[in-house]
């Protein structure tokens, strides 16, 4: 973990020279430039706030002598570093000093909060303690709030300070929370503290591209040194494939949520390390929603970074979106776009490095094939249709090079769609026409458990391909549910029909991940709307064959705009915090929220003691005959119940007599059944 740029007790700092500290603040600036944000330009007005401060807090404290302040501390999870914190006693103040604000905006208040839960999570010296947020805006006119009377949250509700109030605010925060039998705050030991971050995926890709590296972002020392293994090991592969002109294909595999799509991103920017450049190495997903939303992230982040170096004067030109989003254009990219342009031509493409996140999503020959004679009048550039898998193409695309690598990323039992040929798609291509490739692959994967639903890429073990096996090309621990780590086999129970076994590990996860189930929409709202802190993120999601759920004004078959559904704040009613547009298992999969609100429809429904698989048409339920269907309707509520980083609450209708498309009997069983599951009703 890296240091503050400056600590100093209370004492000390009183009396050191202003100018002394700017220019260390200054140092540490110009060592970790890739941090470059607004802060960087403010500390000639803060510190002498601060050190005015400190001093009337040493005035009304005399004990806070021994008090610690911290500037620039550093974030690695949210890439940022937080402006100061006060180790106060057993108290710790985060502040976020805005310069030249004269009001309190929503978003930097959550940006206080944000930086404080970082800590109470994810900082190991901070766990347990009391955290208080303050926001401080110098020119805005005072505001009072009352302190958080919720005594068992931790972290509290961001405060609001000016130049004017600040070591009043304090005081007053000091007195109300310190318990003077506490043990003091080791200041040593808390600058030094291990920090064992879970970010999401967006979180992830904005710290790597902006030059952090995978190990300062991982959530623990084992969890890093096994994303680590993985992309050494294929990191190898690639420097082996290009001195030997060898083709490889590596598969990863891991449970939902375990860093998969980190290790492909971390691939991506460690090129350096094989010799890589920017043209030769790319990450493709055919996860649409996936795409859209880290490349606006990253959009806006970049456009963001350039507009404070250009306000500093750092750069001269303007900068534009437009200019931000060619940067990130060619960094990640649609799977599906590259197929096309691999058939309008049969050159060989720039990358010879090519990730491809969630393999299993390629579209088998028929849907890739009615798919583009659909499209065809919409191509403005058209390509040669022909009735073959998307990974075949893939092959046969990349197989024009000399030497090549495709490290393919591989979640389990998560083929939500008609038309995903499934991972076992990869190996029938392989064995009838591209035996020539290596093929280096998890053990999971190799023989097939429930990791991967039983999944094995060959269905029969070849004779004419060299295998590899390797233990590390699997990722056993989700980073997502970092409050649970064994939440996926908990899922996995519930799906499988296990309600025994589900109960059992319900009863390790429920006191750090709530599990909760309720039979009213607007409790399940409430529940969420409470857990808003900081950039803690809630939604409601259901599945798309959920078409009964429109009696209760959730229309899974509205459109929404990922991006703004993902990114935007609480303020915008596209976002998923307004309770109010849904997402669907398309739009989450491979994204996540903190809390996440389940609606259960009766698409996915009880029968006796096994599940019954439902498809609405018309106007009414039809059985689904087809166990390939019946697996796509598990594989749903698999996903569903796999996005949230904190914990859960489904909404089971109570249904409608006079209605026989919503039956109570539709949904009691499911609702008891989910109960069954160790599930808490509220």
């Amino acid at each position: 973990m890296m240091q503050a740029y400056y600590s100093n007790s209370f004492n000390n700092f009183v009396l050191d020279d202003p100018n002394r500290i700017l220019g260390i603040l200054n140092k540490g600036g110009i060592e970790f430039a890739s941090q470059f944000n607004d802060v960087n330009i403010a500390w000639d007005i803060s510190i002498p706030l601060y050190q005015q401060t400190v001093n009337s807090l040493l005035s009304l404290i005399p004990d806070s002598e021994k008090w610690i302040i911290l500037l620039e501390y550093e974030i690695p999870r949210l890439g940022g570093r937080i402006d100061a914190v006060i180790l106060a006693h057993d108290i710790i103040f985060v502040l976020e000093y805005k310069t030249d604000r004269d009001q309190y905006l929503l978003s930097d208040l959550r940006q206080a909060e944000d930086y404080a839960l970082d800590l109470f999570d994810f900082h190991l010296e901070s766990r347990n303690k009391i955290i208080v947020p303050i926001l401080i805006a110098p020119l805005a006119t005072e505001k009072l709030k009352n302190l958080s009377s919720d005594s068992l949250k931790n972290v509290k509700e961001s405060l609001t300070a000016n130049q004017e109030n600040l070591s009043t605010i304090i005081y007053k925060t000091f007195n109300s929370f310190h318990n003077p039998n506490s043990q003091v705050i080791d200041p040593i030991k808390w600058e030094q503290s291990e920090y064992h971050p879970t970010p999401t995926i967006i979180q992830a890709a904005k710290a790597l591209f902006a030059g952090q590296k995978v190990e300062a972002i991982t959530k623990t020392e084992a969890e890093s040194k096994n994303i680590f293994k993985v992309t050494n090991y294929i990191i190898d592969l690639i420097k082996d494939a290009e001195q030997n002109k060898r083709k490889v294909v590596c598969f990863v595999t891991g449970v939902p949520g375990a860093g998969k799509t980190l290790v492909g991103l971390n691939i991506v920017h460690e090129k350096d390390a094989f010799g890589g450049n920017e043209s030769d190495t790319a990450y493709f997903s055919g996860n649409g929603p996936l795409i859209k939303v880290l490349k606006e992230a990253l959009i806006r982040d970049h456009y963001h970074t350039q507009m404070i170096k250009f306000n500093s004067g750092e750069i001269l030109n303007r900068p534009t979106k437009s200019s931000s989003e060619q940067s990130v254009k060619s960094k990640i990219q649609n799977l599906h776009q590259f197929i096309k342009s691999g058939l309008r031509s049969k050159s060989k493409p720039n990358e010879r490095i090519v990730v491809f996140d969630e393999a299993q999503r390629c579209w088998d020959a028929d849907h890739f094939y009615n798919k583009s004679i659909r499209n065809k009048n919409r191509e403005t550039n058209p390509f040669n249709i022909e009735r073959r898998p998307e990974a075949e193409i893939l092959f046969e695309i990349m197989d024009r090079h000399d030497w090549a690598v495709i490290i393919a990323l591989v979640g389990g039992g998560q083929e939500i769609n008609t038309g995903e040929a499934g991972i076992a798609e990869w190996g029938r291509v392989i064995n009838s026409k591209y035996n020539n490739w290596q093929v280096h692959i998890s053990p999971q994967l190799y023989f097939g458990d429930d990791t991967t639903a039983g999944i094995k890429l060959f269905q029969e073990e070849p004779t004419n391909i060299l295998i590899n096996t390797n233990k590390d090309l699997h990722l056993s621990v989700s980073q997502r549910s970092f409050r649970a780590t064994h939440l996926n086999t908990w899922v996995n129970a519930v799906i499988d029909n296990k309600p025994e076994l589900a109960q059992l590990e319900a009863n390790e996860i429920i006191t750090k991940y709530p599990l909760y189930i309720t039979r009213d929409l607007n409790c399940a709202k409430k529940w969420l709307r409470d857990r808003i802190l900081g950039n803690k993120r809630v939604g409601l999601t259901a599945s798309s064959g959920g078409l009964r759920l429109k009696s209760y004004g959730i229309n899974v078959k509205e459109a929404i705009d990922e991006a703004y559904w993902f990114l935007n704040d609480e303020t915008d009613v596209r976002s998923s915090y307004y309770l109010e547009m849904i997402a669907t298992e398309f739009a989450v999969q491979g994204l996540e929220l903190d809390w996440v609100g389940i609606c259960w429809d009766s698409d996915l429904r009880r029968l006796s003691k096994s599940w019954d698989f439902k498809n609405f048409s018309g106007t009414t339920w039809k059985k689904v005959h087809k166990k390939e269907d019946q697996q796509y309707l598990l594989n749903t509520y698999r996903v569903l119940l796999t996005r949230a980083r904190e914990g859960l609450i489904i909404w089971v209708p109570k249904g409608d007599k006079t209605d026989p498309t919503r039956l109570p009997e539709f949904y009691d069983p499911i609702f008891d059944y989910l109960k069954s599951c160790g599930m808490t009703e509220i």
